[in-house]
C-alpha cells in the first residue's frame, strides 16, 4: 500500500487541542446513544461545518465517507482545504466515539475527490489510541505512528473496470451486467487494501487488532527510514508489507520488506543486518506498547532473496529487555527459502 510523506503534514500531527477540547466538551457522559451513533457523526458535521457525510457500522468499526471537490492539488498532494474538512470531521467522529456507549474500537474515514473519484484517501485510527493520547499514555509523536494513511487507486473501481471490459467483449445484456456484478464481484472486503467506497457503497470489513497492527508495522518501518537521518543516507526501502495469518494451531505476522544499500560498494543481494535490526526493533516496540501477544512467530522476508527470517514471540520480548543481542536473534533464527 502506498503511502505519501506530504500526507503527513496535515492529518498525521495532528495536535492534542482539538482532541482536548473534544473530549471536555462531551465529558464524561454518553453524550451520543448508541442507537444514533452514525446519525450523531452526520448532524456534527453537517450542523457544525457544513460537511455532507455519510456513515456506517460494520462490527466495532465506524466507517465515514467524505466526497471532496479539492481532495487533490496540482502537485498530486491532498489540499489544505480538503485537509482542514478531514480533521473537522476526524473532530466529530472523535467527540461522537469518546462519549457514547456503543463499543466501538476504530474508525475508518474514506475520502474521495468528486473529480476523479478512483483516487481515495483512507484513513483508519484505533478509538483507544485516541483515548490514550488524551489522558497523555500515548506521546504525540508516538500517537501519529499509530494510524494508517493510505492514498490509492480505489480497489473496487479498478475491479469494475475490469470486469466491464471483459463484459462489453462478450456483449453482455448491461441488465445481466448490474446482476453478475451484484452476484460475484460486489463483495465485502477480505483485508484492509480492499476498503473503500464505490458508486454509493460503502466496502468495509469490522477491522481486527491483529490486521491494524500488520498495517501499521510497515508503515512505521517506511516513516523510520525517512526521517531517521542515518537510514535514510545508507539505505532505501523500496516496498514493505504485513500481514497476520493463522494455520492452527500457529498464529504469525509476515512482514515482506524490500530493502538495499545505497552505497553500490556496500550493495549485496541479501538485506542489509542494519534494516533487518531496525524492522526487529519496530516490531518489539509496537508488540510491546500494544501488549499484543496473540501470536507465536514473526517472519521477515526478505523479497528480493524470498529469505525468511523467522523471530519468536518469546525473543523479541527478550530482545526489547535486552536480554538478547541482535546477533543472538540471527543466530537463533531460522533463514531458509
Amino acid at each position: 500500500m502506498r503511502r505519501d510523506k506530504r500526507l503527513r503534514p496535515s492529518l498525521f500531527l495532528v495536535t492534542g487541542f482539538w482532541l482536548l477540547a473534544a473530549f471536555l466538551f462531551t465529558g464524561c457522559g454518553y453524550t451520543y446513544p448508541k442507537e444514533r451513533t452514525t446519525e450523531s457523526i452526520i448532524d456534527l458535521c453537517k450542523k457544525e461545518y457544513n460537511i455532507d457525510v455519510k456513515v456506517t457500522a460494520v462490527g466495532k468499526t465506524i466507517g465515514i465517507y467524505i466526497p471532496l471537490n479539492d481532495l487533490i492539488d496540482f502537485t498530486f498532494a491532498i489540499s489544505k482545504t480538503a485537509s482542514e474538512k478531514i480533521n473537522d470531521v476526524i473532530l466529530s467522529v472523535t467527540r461522537v466515539a469518546i462519549s457514547t456507549d456503543a463499543r466501538f474500537d476504530y474508525y475508518c474515514i474514506i475520502a474521495h475527490d468528486v473529480r476523479i473519484p478512483e483516487i481515495q484517501i483512507i484513513i483508519i485510527k484505533s478509538i483507544d489510541d485516541v483515548k490514550r493520547f488524551l489522558l497523555s499514555d500515548v506521546s504525540r509523536g508516538e500517537y501519529s505512528k499509530r494510524m494508517i494513511v493510505d492514498m490509492r487507486l480505489s480497489p473496487q473501481a479498478q475491479k469494475e473496470k475490469a470486469i466491464k471490459e471483459i463484459f462489453e467483449k462478450m456483449k453482455l445484456d448491461p441488465k445481466w451486467q448490474e446482476d453478475v456484478m451484484d452476484d460475484f464481484f460486489r463483495t465485502e472486503p477480505s483485508d484492509l487494501a480492499d476498503i473503500g467506497y464505490w458508486n454509493n457503497k460503502f466496502y468495509l470489513k469490522d477491522i481486527t487488532h491483529s490486521e491494524f497492527l500488520a498495517e501499521q508495522i510497515p508503515s512505521r518501518i517506511k516513516l523510520e527510514f525517512k526521517n531517521d537521518k542515518a537510514l535514510y543516507n545508507n539505505f532505501s526501502i523500496r516496498s514493505s508489507k504485513g500481514s497476520y495469518r493463522t494455520s492452527p494451531p500457529e498464529r504469525f505476522f509476515v512482514f515482506e520488506v524490500n530493502a538495499a544499500a545505497k552505497d553500490i560498494a556496500a550493495s549485496s543481494d541479501r538485506m542489509p543486518d542494519a534494516v533487518l535490526k531496525k524492522v526487529i526493533d519496530i516490531v518489539s516496540h509496537v508488540m510491546h506498547a500494544y501488549r499484543f501477544t496473540e501470536y507465536d512467530y514473526v517472519d521477515i522476508v526478505d523479497q528480493k532473496e524470498s529469505m525468511v527470517v523467522r523471530v519468536s514471540k518469546e525473543d523479541i520480548e527478550n530482545y526489547r529487555l535486552k536480554k538478547l543481542k541482535f546477533e543472538d536473534i540471527l543466530g537463533a533464527s531460522q533463514i531458509g527459502v
